[in-house]
């Protein structure tokens, strides 16, 4: 199984947890037809902190790497060890979810508005539809203050794809994390005498992971917000794809 559970910094759930996931009538219909997750390169995520150690962490980083390149440990160029750890944002890549029990209205008005589809699923069934062979790292997010509060790295960058700003709190955040995938990492074997990883990975801002969408999706959600001839739309659709088993709810919220 394709999901690793086992990465010694992933907050990995320890049950069978409700999740959701927030995206526009187009994203659904790629997302169907591709029969595959977009993951989305971290460089490219809305908050600029992500993949960033907080302040007091990175503070802390440099000074030990100071020190040790004082003693002669370290060379003088990972004086800014902090971020050195965390230079390489292009080959991570995030898939992002909403741990609730229940749709969230702040989500829709966020992430879909009037043209937004919610599918409902579960961490189970994401586990249970993935096909592809990726090494992929589940985790819940631990919120924090950036500003204020001290992680400990546990000797791993990825440790930073496992935290997001206090600010955020309210998106209550369950991610899938691939770091340089496979296929990428295979064609860059290929060119790296005369390109740098960083630009090599900008061409391709997006990978997929092969899924089962039946057995991915529990319950499809539509917004609040949306016109009630969306849902036809959406079912006629989805049957002429051959997906005619799935729950349609219009949300009354």
């Amino acid at each position: 199984m394709p999901i690793n559970e086992l990465h010694p910094v992933m907050n990995a759930p320890k049950e069978n947890i409700t999740l959701w996931r927030y995206m526009d009538i187009p994203s659904f219909f790629s997302m169907v037809s591709d029969e595959a997750l977009a993951f989305v390169r971290a460089d490219l995520m809305e908050d600029k902190y992500e993949g960033t150690f907080p302040q007091i962490t990175a503070q802390f980083l440099d000074s030990q790497a100071a020190i040790m390149i004082k003693t002669g440990q370290l060379r003088e160029q990972y004086r800014e060890f902090s971020k050195i750890l965390c230079s390489e944002k292009e080959t991570a890549y995030l898939n992002c979810w909403c741990k609730e029990q229940n749709e969230m209205v702040h989500m829709w008005k966020i992430y879909s508005k009037e043209n937004g589809i919610a599918l409902q699923t579960t961490y189970n069934e994401i586990k249970e539809s993935i096909m592809d062979d990726e090494d992929i790292y589940p985790t819940e997010i631990q919120y924090i203050d950036f500003k204020k509060d001290f992680i400990d790295w546990k000797s791993n960058g990825l440790t930073v794809y496992t935290i997001k700003r206090i600010e955020y709190k309210s998106e209550n955040e369950f991610r899938l994390i691939i770091c340089f995938p496979k296929e990428i990492q295979k064609k860059y074997s290929q060119v790296s005498s005369v390109v740098t990883r960083k630009q090599f990975y900008q061409e391709f801002p997006v990978v997929k992971c092969k899924v089962d969408i039946k057995k991915l999706i529990k319950n499809i959600h539509l917004s609040p917000f949306a016109p009630k001839w969306y849902e036809e739309l959406i079912r006629n659709t989805l049957n002429k794809m051959g997906y005619n088993g799935f729950t349609i709810h219009t949300s009354i919220l």
